[in-house]
């Protein structure tokens, strides 16, 4: 028979196994982010998802900025993974891919996000979202109301809808591709024209493109250009067209000429692998794709023209999205 000395020393035993195992569930992350763009767009919705981690889970955050300075990315990478401290470093920008490739075969162990896009190597992780399908929803929308022509304000007669890349990469191909099936889809006589800046940092140019297609008769222009992008927003207000910004709700950079915004939620997916990391659910190598059905992506009519959009046009977005949603609706990324 147990003495109440032996008793206690079984229950405070078993007492401190049942509080090691939930720290081994719910132990304290470390989590760095480096980027060049978390100043701006799609890098502060990351930014506000690494922090919303940061106030729940109490993990440990480190943000570094690359700025512009190429030469250093290698040397920045170095700095955050010898150490071997942080269980995920999060990576934004295809300007760091080299630099990413080269940290991740020297340093093997370490488990390194790539986020928005898919590389070559099996060995990294992957936060990839379905932008052609919010981008078919923002081409559905803009197709469709470039048809209604004069009978809707700002349009004209050119059956045109445009489209301003940054660079020529897949992820903006992707986008691309998304936007020219939804415009088919739902307004197979809209013609879109598209054209790539070259460069993401351009708001110059952005607005000179833009323009350009403004004259060519197209009425609505979407923004995939990042900074560069900001050109376009700026020069739909210029010429009293529309505009469709990306990444991050943009309806008050030019209000009245921002007809939507697809939202691509990266706030969302950085937090959500966060979590798992937290809760015991260890990220392995792999794509994560956040998607229309996740909330991953999305489509916002900004709230000054929502109440102009034809009720057509609104039961017809929300027929596709639901497509989309369960599959019926096919949306075929770059290859």
């Amino acid at each position: 028979m147990k003495s109440v000395f032996q008793k206690c020393m079984i229950a405070g035993v078993a007492l401190v196994a049942s509080l090691g195992s939930a720290a081994a569930a719910n132990g304290k992350v470390s989590v760095a982010a480096i980027s060049g763009y978390f100043a701006q767009g799609f890098g502060v919705s990351i930014v506000n998802g690494l922090n919303k981690a940061k106030d729940e889970f109490g993990i440990d955050l480190k943000l570094v900025d690359t700025g512009n300075r190429a030469l250093d990315y290698e040397e920045q990478f170095s700095n955050l993974a010898k150490g071997g401290q942080y269980d995920l470093i999060f990576v934004m920008g295809w300007e760091l891919v080299d630099a990413l490739q080269k940290a991740s075969a020297a340093y093997p162990n370490q488990r390194f996000v790539f986020i928005d896009g898919v590389l070559d190597s099996d060995k990294m992780i992957y936060a990839n979202f379905a932008e052609e399908q919010g981008s078919f929803v923002a081409g559905a929308l803009a197709g469709m109301i470039e048809n209604k022509g004069t009978a809707f304000e700002k349009i004209g007669g050119g059956k045109a809808i445009g489209f301003v890349g940054g660079r020529d990469i897949p992820v903006i191909r992707n986008f691309l591709g998304g936007y020219e099936q939804g415009s088919k889809y739902a307004a197979p006589d809209v013609k879109v024209n598209a054209v790539f800046a070259g460069t993401f940092d351009d708001p110059a140019k952005g607005s000179e493109l833009a323009q350009a297609l403004y004259g060519q008769g197209a009425d609505i222009v979407y923004n995939v250009a990042g900074p560069t992008g900001e050109g376009v927003m700026q020069a739909s207000a210029a010429v009293d067209k529309y505009s469709i910004g990306v990444d991050v709700d943009m309806c008050a950079s030019a209000p009245g000429n921002v007809l939507a915004s697809m939202l691509k939620r990266g706030d969302i997916a950085v937090y959500s692998l966060i979590k798992d990391e937290v809760q015991g659910r260890k990220i392995t190598p792999g794509t994560r794709t956040f998607d229309l059905a996740s909330g991953g992506v999305e489509v916002k009519v900004c709230s000054d023209i929502a109440p102009s959009i034809p009720a057509d046009v609104t039961a017809k977005l929300d027929e596709i999205k639901k497509g989309i949603a369960d599959g019926s609706i096919k949306v075929e990324r770059h290859k």
